[in-house]
This record gives C-alpha cells, structure tokens and sequence, in this order.
C-alpha cells in the first residue's frame, strides 16, 4: 500500500486527490438525498427497524452532518460506504505508476513555464475586454442597420 514515488508532485496530486474526494462526498450525499425516494425504509432510522427496537419515528435517531440533517439509517450507512471506498479507490487509482508519473510530469513542466507578472495579465484583460465590447457594439450597429432596411423595404412594400 505505498504511494509510488511518494516525495514528488505533492502539489498535484494532493490538488487532483482532493478535488476527486469531493466529487464523490459530493455524489455520495446526492446519493443519501436520493435513496429514501426509492424506498421508504432506507429512510428509516436502524433504531426504528423492528430487530433493533422499532422506536418510533419521533425517537429515531439522527445526526447532523452540517450540511444535511439524515437519520442514522441504512441510507446513511450506503452513502458513507460509497464516500469511504470512492475516495480509498481514487487514492489507489492516483498511486498506480502511469497517473502518479503523469502528475510528477506535469508539475515538472508546470515549473518551467514563465508565468506573466500580475501587470501584464491585468492589461491583456483590459485588452481582450476592450476588443469584446468594441465586437460586441460593431455587431449591435449592423443589426439596426439591416433592421430597418428591412423595415424600410416591407413598410415600402
């Protein structure tokens, strides 16, 4: 279980590594939302099942994830095994030698590049903005004009 080549593109591939995590804690509350819709007792609380006591709903038991209040049931119990098994297969996935060394390579290359100087990046934004709205007007003005040519034309007409 040892990540292949483990000192290198750390940035990378803990950026890559955390935007897949989110992604599937992501799907997998989408998934916690979602199953109770297919049946009503994947809603269910466990305490609410009649082998673990068949409390009634007001006793159920629930937790708060911040972002969701679920009760502590088997759609719970599905999506947190879906974001454990995600996320430990995305990490195994990122560790094979043909990503891992797709990652280093890109942060090497990434090094190299030479990046603008904030100045220069702030006025070729002016630019590319000034240019689109210069477009944007010239595109405005032929439409009027083709407009009322073709008003002029069938109010003659």
């Amino acid at each position: 279980m040892e990540t292949y080549r483990a000192g290198q593109a750390k940035t990378s591939r803990t950026l890559v590594l955390l935007t897949g995590m989110f992604l599937i804690v992501w799907g997998s509350i989408s998934l916690l939302l979602s199953l109770p819709q297919l049946t009503s007792e994947l809603g269910w609380a466990w305490n609410e099942f009649n082998m673990f006591g068949g409390a009634l709903p007001d006793h159920a038991w629930m937790i708060d994830l911040v972002i969701v209040e679920t009760k502590l049931g088997p759609a719970l119990t599905i999506a947190v095994l879906v974001a454990a098994v995600g996320s430990f297969s995305w990490w195994r996935f990122l560790s094979r030698p043909k990503w891992a060394d797709l990652l280093i390579e890109m942060e090497i290359e990434l090094k190299k590049v030479s990046w603008p100087a904030a100045s220069d990046a702030w006025q070729s934004t002016l630019v590319v903005t000034a240019f689109t709205f210069a477009l944007v007007g010239m595109i405005l003005v032929y439409d009027l004009v083709i407009r009322g040519i073709l008003e002029l034309i069938a109010g003659v007409a």
